[in-house]
């Protein structure tokens, strides 16, 4: 990966100069504007960053521009992350993907499902079959994630899965005893999934899951600021996450409250990240870079390499960013693979992109997506919570169309 120093001309790499200076300017406007605190955009082509840009503040009150090196909070952004560990212990041959959970993690060898997801979950029939572990990775497992309003996700909060003091093996513990919402295989419901995932790196490795992640993956890719909290010497990084209170923006905290839509919002949760907790989840909990993340998604574009760093195999690479739903159901013109969603038809979706191209994204509104047909890699990395803040929520489908459009060759 080049060095800052080392970014080309945009032209060099098939884009127009001024094309991509006008996409910092639409976003410099909404920040003048007090719709979007700060943004850092990073867009790297055939292996080279072409655009490299800090936009606003880290923190408003505090006059904390946004950086390059701003560390952000990743929340669903970890998901990718926590699938490719396990999918390097499948290059392993520690599981099979038809394997149940259960053969691996005992506690989940008896659940129940609900007869009606929106019903009591007292309400319960047998399992027709294990969920199996592609069911975690592509998630039709069964499980929710606590963000919806059905009695399930109530009970998820009640049992306080996510609280910083509960370790994967204490969460797996309280997640066996609930059951699922929906037969396993035959729906896509956005989970805890990657939780489960987590504990099974733990269990098939041997390691805790930061240490597996810390050895196996951040220092062999380099990935210097990433982990599960940010040291006192790096504290003064860390932006801060916003929402908007009475058309303002608004940090999360005690003193200015929160928008409440889920327990990722409250103030607890949002300002966790400045201590080592037992939490070291799947699902959430890792903070990054812009560069830092730019080196993951690029060892996944290079087919599972970078600077002469093997973590997965060319094909396992491509298994994962294929569709896996199926007839299952899927978000409109998107599959869903081993970690990301799959870009299948861009007029559906309602947005620029090629086909193929694999994304997510995180609860502050952080953003990624590899395009192998472009040789691309696109990061956003911002923190705001998109539900009340809507700047952030239309990036997803705003950002393509800029540097989509800016792409000449």
């Amino acid at each position: 990966m080049p060095a800052r120093s080392q970014l080309q001309t945009p032209e060099e790499l098939g884009f127009s100069t001024a094309r991509l200076d006008y996409l910092d300017r639409y976003y410099a406007d909404k920040v003048q504007r007090g719709e979007l605190a700060g943004m850092v955009t990073l867009i790297a082509r055939h292996g080279k960053i072409v655009h490299f840009s800090a936009l606003g503040s880290a923190d408003i009150e505090k006059r904390k521009p946004m950086q390059r090196d701003t560390i952000v909070r990743l929340y669903s952004m970890t998901k990718p992350i926590t699938s490719t560990a396990l999918m390097m212990l499948y290059e392993e041959g520690r599981f099979q993907m038809k394997d149940p959970i259960s053969k691996y993690l005992p506690e989940f060898a008896h659940l129940r499902v609900l007869r009606d997801p929106q019903e009591a979950v007292t309400d319960t029939v047998p399992v027709q079959r294990e969920p199996t572990i592609q069911d975690l990775l592509r998630h039709t497992a069964g499980f929710v994630h606590a963000l919806e309003m059905s009695p399930l996700d109530a009970e998820y909060s009640r049992e306080n899965l996510f609280g910083v003091d509960v370790s994967l093996s204490e969460m797996m513990g309280r997640l066996a005893k609930l059951p699922l919402a929906n037969q396993p295989g035959t729906r896509w419901v956005y989970s805890v999934g990657p939780d489960v995932q987590a504990r099974l790196v733990e269990v098939l490795s041997g390691m805790s899951f930061d240490r597996f992640l810390e050895q196996r993956l951040f220092k062999p890719l380099g990935m210097k600021d990433t982990g599960f909290w940010v040291a006192r010497e790096k504290s003064q990084r860390l932006a801060t996450v916003y929402w908007m209170k009475d058309g303002k923006l608004a940090p999360i905290d005690n003193a200015h409250g929160s928008p409440g839509d889920a327990w990722l919002s409250e103030p607890w949760t949002v300002n966790s990240y400045t201590m080592d907790h037992k939490r070291k989840g799947g699902s959430y909990g890792l903070v990054s870079t812009a560069e830092d993340y730019l080196r993951f998604s690029q060892m996944l574009l290079n087919g599972g390499e970078l600077d002469g760093v093997r973590i997965l195999s060319p094909r396992t690479v491509a298994y994962m960013a294929r569709d896996h739903l199926g007839s299952i159901g899927k978000l409109p013109g998107m599959g869903f693979g081993l970690g990301f969603a799959v870009m299948e038809d861009p007029v559906v979706a309602g947005y620029p992109g090629s086909v193929g191209t694999y994304s997510w994204a995180g609860y502050a509104s952080t953003y990624f997506w590899v395009d192998p047909k472009e040789d691309m890699v696109v990061i956003a990395m911002t923190q705001h919570v998109d539900v009340s803040v809507p700047a952030a929520g239309e990036i997803r489908s705003q950002l393509p169309a800029l540097v989509y459009s800016a792409l000449l060759n």
